[in-house]
This record gives structure tokens, C-alpha cells and sequence, in this order.
């Protein structure tokens, strides 16, 4: 039976602006083209999708494999998701919920269920109950569905303009990369007096043995979140960490050189170490870890925000379980 017809609206681009926070002021900078996935078993349903996205200005990527379009979804490179019932290997519903329980996932990312068969209340209830913000029955209102879809990309932005100003994650409890500027600010101003040494270590984690080669429907965030309680557990008083990324800390250490920085990262290896014996890590991860560290904050002409920056660049150089400071990774 051939799927009902999707009807193509009007060309207009679809834009997403990034914003850029300079004290207390948002600018607007250059606007990026909005990402969609989508998820769709039916090569000629999913050809038209994407055709609709990339008529309204996006740029559409398309899968037939539920378990495929989870691992997608999960790398947070996608504004959009849209998932078409039926989907092979894991249903429309069950991608749903493996985000709607992913604490990395990003939840203020809108995903639609479009469906061919005749939509019931049942099944209706079940996809907003997974997590779907809309479910659509075919033939598809386009204009429509790209009505909404602009008010919950607005939503977004607001939502993300609302985070960026947040100090603390209130998930898991870390600073946020604008309450760790906000904090090392007095940090450096003590150091810059005291003219003491200052540190910056980025840390990320690598799979190891059997998790490399986990379920696609499994995630990664309870590790992640595991790892970044005991790392916490093991800074000193004076040490200041924050979430930077899906799977990032950065850790602000006052008064730490190069020695000691290598020092605290095999400090937080040994007790990931000791935690696999009788927690769910089982030895699942290894850490790396980019530093840049200056034995007097004043005499190296460098602010916070430039340690923080050259300790992540500087983790972008490390293979897995390594760690090196700015001055001993290739920056070219």
C-alpha cells in the first residue's frame, strides 16, 4: 500500500543563532543552519521527510534503524528529531524513552512521531508519555508541523540563554562553564595578589574492555555521572569543578604546578579504580587529561578563562587514558 503523500510546503530557510554572553549582554552571531534527524524505515516516506526538512532549510540526515538513530541522537548534534512508525529494530516509542532517560541527552531537543496508521488516543498518550513532543498521523501537515516546531526551537534558545546564566547544573550538581568564569574571577584575583601558581586540568573518560562494546540502547550518562561524583569526592576544599561538555569536567585547582596536577589526576584513577570493585563502573573507564598549569598566575600574563582554554585544547591532543600539559601536546 503507498504511503499518503507529503505535501511540500514553500521554500523559507530555517536559521538557529548562536548567542554570545560578554558581561551582562547577549549578541547575536552568525546564524548556522538548523540539523534534523531523522528516523525512518520506509525509503519513500523517509526521502520525502528529508525532502521537506531540506525545503525549509535544514540540513536532514535519515536512518532505518531505531538503534542507529539512538546513537545519533545521542552525540547532541541535532536540533530536531523525527521518528516514522513503524521503525526497524527498536520502535519509535522505545527511542523515546532511552532518551527521555538519558541524563546526557539534551532534553530541549524537540522530537515528532509521525505515524501512517490511524492515530488513537492509545497510541497517542503512549508517544507524549515516552517523551515525543508531538505525534503527527500521515497525510502530514507540513505548515503545520513547522509551526510548531519554530515555537519549540524558540523555546530553546530562551532555554539555553536561561542555562548559560546559570551557576550550578541543578542535575548533578556541578558548576556550569559560566559559574566556573564566574568563580575563577575571584579565584585569580586572590592568586594575581598572592602571586601564586594556578592550574587547569580537563578531564574526560574512554571505555574500556567490554563497554566499547555495550548495547547501542544502553548510556553512557549514569557512567559519566558516576565518574564525575568520585572525581568530585577526591578535590581538595579549594579545588572548583564544572560540567563543560556531555562528558567533560574542568577543575580549577589554586596553588597547584604541573607535578601536582599529575599527581590529582592519578588520585581520581585510583579511586575510579577502587570504585569498579563494588559499584556498576567495573573498571569501565579510563581518564585523560589536558592541563595547563603556571607557577605564578601574575608573571604568566594569562587570565582563568585562557588556562581553561589551553587545558582543553590540550585534552583534544591526548589518546585515551593519557595526559599532557599545553606545552607538551602538537597544537598545529
Amino acid at each position: 500500500m503507498r504511503r499518503p503523500a507529503v505535501r511540500l510546503p514553500l521554500k523559507r530557510r530555517s536559521r538557529e543563532y548562536k548567542l554570545s554572553f560578554k558581561g551582562s549582554n547577549v549578541t547575536e552571531v552568525a546564524p548556522r543552519t538548523l540539523n534534523a534527524l531523522i528516523g525512518c524505515s520506509d525509503e519513500w516516506m523517509c526521502r520525502s521527510l528529508q525532502s521537506v526538512f531540506e525545503e525549509k532549510g535544514y540540513t536532514a540526515a535519515r536512518e532505518g534503524s531505531g538503534k542507529r538513530v539512538l546513537q545519533l541522537a545521542r552525540r547532541g548534534i541535532f536540533d530536531v528529531i523525527v521518528l516514522d512508525e513503524p521503525l526497524d529494530e527498536l520502535p519509535a516509542v522505545d527511542v523515546c524513552i532511552a532518551l527521555r532517560d538519558d541524563p546526557i541527552f539534551d532534553h530541549a531537543t524537540p522530537i515528532v512521531i509521525t505515524s501512517s496508521a490511524h492515530a488513537t488516543p492509545k497510541t497517542r498518550a503512549a508517544a507524549l508519555a515516552a517523551g515525543a513532543w508531538d505525534y503527527c498521523s500521515q497525510p502530514l501537515d507540513v505548515d503545520g508541523l513547522f509551526m510548531k516546531l519554530e515555537t519549540f526551537l524558540r523555546a530553546r534558545r530562551e532555554l539555553a540563554v536561561a542555562q548559560e546564566k546559570c551557576l550550578m547544573d541543578p542535575t548533578s550538581g556541578l558548576y556550569t562553564a559560566f559559574g566556573l568564569q564566574q568563580v575563577s574571577e575571584q579565584l585569580g584575583a586572590r592568586a594575581l595578589r598572592r602571586h601564586e601558581g594556578f592550574a587547569c586540568v580537563a578531564v574526560s573518560s574512554s571505555a574500556t574492555g567490554n563497554e566499547s562494546s555495550k548495547d547501542p540502547g544502553q548510556s553512557d550518562g549514569d557512567g559519566f555521572a558516576e565518574m564525575a561524583s568520585i572525581v568530585r569526592e577526591q578535590m581538595r576544599k579549594s579545588d572548583v569543578i564544572a560540567q563543560t561538555g556531555a562528558s567533560r569536567l574542568a577543575i580549577i585547582a589554586p596553588d597547584t604546578d604541573a607535578a601536582g596536577v599529575r599527581l590529582l589526576v592519578a588520585r581520581f584513577q585510583r579511586a575510579l579504580d577502587e570504585a569498579s570493585k563494588d559499584t556498576t563502573l567495573a573498571g569501565r573507564f579510563r581518564l585523560q587529561a589536558g592541563y595547563c598549569a603556571v607557577a605564578d598566575l601574575a608573571a604568566s600574563n594569562l587570565n582563568l578563562n585562557q588556562l581553561v582554554q589551553r587545558a582543553e585544547r590540550a585534552l583534544d591532543k591526548v589518546s585515551a587514558g593519557g595526559i599532557a600539559g599545553w606545552d607538551e601536546v602538537p597544537l598545529a
